[in-house]
């Protein structure tokens, strides 16, 4: 038997476990970190653990190193709003670095408008609108 000697130019497919806190109190507080893939565009699966009752937990993901777009909602039980969203480079410690960061809604005010983002970072968002939690808000569409 032989063995194959690796080389150093191998790309490591080692994943990444980041998990980010979920909160849904059902009265108004919300807490959820959504994370897209910067290349293609869609949105990086996730599980989602909850607490018995569903109002507390973690989303987690398993990623391998690389750039993604950060989604990050908090409303809190008085109804302030904040959303941002950040370029991130994860890499392959397990390290993650912010190297973009937009505040699009602020307590109860819109702070920047979609169009005032970077054109292929709107583009995303705009893509998984119906999946990002409390887009509305950044849409300036409160629901009925």
């Amino acid at each position: 038997m032989s063995e194959k000697p690796q080389t150093s130019n191998q790309i490591s497919t080692k994943k990444i476990l980041l998990s980010f806190e979920y909160r849904d109190t059902r009265m108004g507080g919300f807490d959820d970190t959504i994370l897209i893939s910067f290349r293609s565009g869609k949105l990086i699966t996730s599980r989602l653990h909850t607490s018995r009752s569903g109002h507390h937990g973690t989303r987690q993901y398993a990623l391998l190193p690389a750039k993604y777009l950060m989604y990050t909602a908090h409303r809190s039980n008085l109804g302030n709003t904040y959303i941002s969203v950040k370029i991130i480079e994860v890499n392959e410690n397990g390290e993650t670095k912010i190297l973009q960061e937009w505040q699009l809604y602020e307590g109860k005010r819109q702070k920047m408008q979609l169009a005032q983002l970077p054109r292929n970072i709107a583009e995303i968002l705009m893509a998984n609108k119906d999946q990002l939690p409390l887009f509305y808000y950044v849409l300036d569409q409160q629901p009925e």
